[in-house]
This record gives C-alpha cells, structure tokens and sequence, in this order.
C-alpha cells in the first residue's frame, strides 16, 4: 500500500531535504522508497542570499533527483520561484545577472535604489528580484526548468484527498475567487486543477517550438499569474500569499493590485474548498495576518503546517490541520520554513491519495 506525501517549499540544501524524507521512512537507500508518492509544493531554488551560488547548485540537485524519479512517483508543482527562471529570468545570461545582484545588493540602503537600479538594469523587475527574491539564479536552472516543462514534469495544481476524506485542492500558493472567476471553474478541487493544467499545457505549446530552437520567450500564464515587468513586479495566483487588508503598514494599492495582486484577503478564499498550499512560512503569516493568529500560532516564531480558515466572515489563523466542519474555506499551509528549523521540526503533509 503506498503513502502519499506532500513537501512544502525545499528551499534547503539537499542533504537536509534526504534527512527529512529520511526520518519519514521515505527513502530506501538514496532513492525514494517504492511505496512513497510524493508531492513537491513548489519552489525549488533561492535559499541562501549569503552564498547564493551554492544555494543555486543545491537547489539544481534536489530538484534534478526528484525529477529522476518516475511521473507517477514524484509529483512537482510550479512555483514562483521556479517559472521565474522562464519568465522574467528567461533571457538573462549569469555574467548579465551577476551583476545585477551585486548592483542591488551595493544599493541597499540607498533611497534612489529602485531608479538607479532600474537605470542600469532596465530588463528586470527590481533590485529586490536581484538582490533577494531570485538571488540564486543561475541558465542551468533555467534550462532544467524548460526541460521539466517540456517533458510535462512540473504541474500548476494537483487533486486529492486528505485523510479524513475531505477533497483537497493542491497549489504552490492557493486561489481565491478571483482566480475561478478566472477559470470559470466551481469551488471544486477536481475541476479548479484541471482548469489550471490545461491553462499550464496551453502556456508550454505556445513556446515549445520557439524553447526548441533556443528563442527566450517568457512562459505567459496570464491572466492568472503575471510575469514582472521592468520596474514592476509580479502578481497573482503564484505570487500571493493570505493577507489582513486592515493591518497596520497595509499598502492596499500594491498588495491588492488589480492585474498584479501580491497578497489576497482571506475572505476572498472560496466558500467549502480546501487547500493545501506552500509559499508563506510561519513568521511572514504572523506579520500578515496581525489581528487573525490564535494565542497558539503566536506562541510559535517559525516552521510548521498550520491552517487559515474562514467561516462565514470569521477569518482564524491557527496551527496543526484543522478538523473538518460544514461551511468553511481552508487553506492548509505547508512551507514549514525548512531553511530556518531542523529538519527534525519539518513535517510532510500525509494524503489519502491523489485524484
């Protein structure tokens, strides 16, 4: 009988990402057990921002073994990180994007930083996507990025179910109801993940033969996830994460973008759905979500699977799974910070199967 795990977000280096799958009872020797399926929730690259290019040949590795095993086995979602490689990355040499994050990073500090960067590196988003976000960066990436795409390796949405029988819906960063609205898809995980993988099928086919003849033409999953721009960045359904629109140093203008979002509003997340999600770590929900998180979760400054549920217009943000009940949206967040904990405090998610 095989057990269904789910990741979050491997950003570690990957002798502490075997470790972890190691104290699941996940692994045979170097390779995944035979009865183990696992799901990567996305976001592969981009760690360390002190060693940058170590991180970058780490994140090479795991993802390169995961991807050594069968389709069937090793399921990999998309994640921001990932298709930036193919996006705003897509046409960058490492000569080209090494200077530029030593430029951003030589800025810090500096009030006129985003002119001055966008001066010199007009091609990019930001001198924090440099500098930052994306500091790991290398065409190797990239190029194994178009290959898992090509190959129909990486996934943008998964189904399946929990343990306790609940549907669930499986994404890098979790949809609300602007991206069904987008989709014209119910609140059903079935029906969103295949919405959203015939959105990622058609995006491949439209560059497959310029990839195949070495053309950098950005991967579009417009309009539900939009690539940076130069001087703007990116937005939407890999981009955002859970945020309270009315807490202190909220900039609605930005976060809640129109084309472009970076955060949504819990109270945006569809009514009966639930979801499993990566992408925000504990510490960042805490400052997200002030005003929501239980004595519990605030009890906790990093790791952990915990879950945002909205009842009615009751918004809590608490830690562990929550139990089911009748008329709620949860979303289940998985990026247990693995970069910041031991892996001894890293969990893996357990399903009941996927659909």
């Amino acid at each position: 009988m095989s057990r269904t795990l789910v990741m979050g977000d491997p950003q570690a280096p990957f002798a502490k990402l075997l470790e972890v799958l190691d104290r699941h009872h996940a692994l045979d020797g170097d390779r995944l057990a035979s009865d183990v399926v696992l799901v990567s929730i996305g976001d592969h690259f981009d760690y360390d921002l002190v060693d940058a290019t170590t991180a970058g040949q780490e994140g090479l590795k795991f993802l390169r073994w995961l991807a050594s095993h069968d389709a069937a086995q090793v399921k990999l979602l998309l994640g921001n990180h990932d298709v930036s490689r193919v996006m705003e990355l897509v046409a960058i040499s490492d000569e080209r994007f090494a200077a530029a994050r030593a430029f951003a990073r030589a800025l810090d500090g500096d009030p006129a930083r985003n002119a001055r960067f966008r001066a010199a590196f007009p091609e990019l988003p930001s001198a924090g996507l440099a500098g930052r976000d994306f500091a790991s960066f290398s065409v190797e990436q990239r190029a194994l990025v178009m290959e898992l795409l090509l190959a129909g390796r990486f996934d943008l949405a998964l189904a399946g179910e929990l343990p306790d029988g609940r549907a669930v819906l499986l994404t890098h960063a979790g949809v609300t109801r602007r991206e069904l609205a987008m989709l014209g898809a119910p609140a059903e995980p079935a029906a969103i993940a295949a919405g959203l993988q015939a959105t990622l099928a058609a995006a491949v086919d439209q560059v497959r033969d310029d990839w195949g003849r070495g053309v950098p033409t950005p991967l579009s999953l417009e309009p539900v996830h939009v690539a940076g721009i130069p001087g703007e960045e990116g937005g939407g359904l890999l981009y955002h994460r859970p945020s309270n629109p009315e807490r202190r140093g909220a900039d609605r203008s930005w976060q809640l973008a129109v084309v472009r979002p970076r955060r949504f509003d819990p109270r945006t997340l569809p009514d009966g759905l639930t979801q499993i999600a990566g992408h925000t770590g504990h510490n960042k929900c805490l400052e997200e979500l002030d005003g929501w998180a239980t004595a519990a979760a605030r009890r906790r400054e990093h790791g952990g699977i915990r879950t945002l549920r909205l009842a009615g217009q009751t918004v809590t943000y608490d830690l562990g799974v929550a139990a089911p009940a009748g008329g709620v949206a949860d979303l289940i967040l998985i990026d247990g910070e693995l970069r910041r904990v031991p892996a001894a405090e890293f969990s893996l998610l357990p399903l009941a199967g996927l659909q």
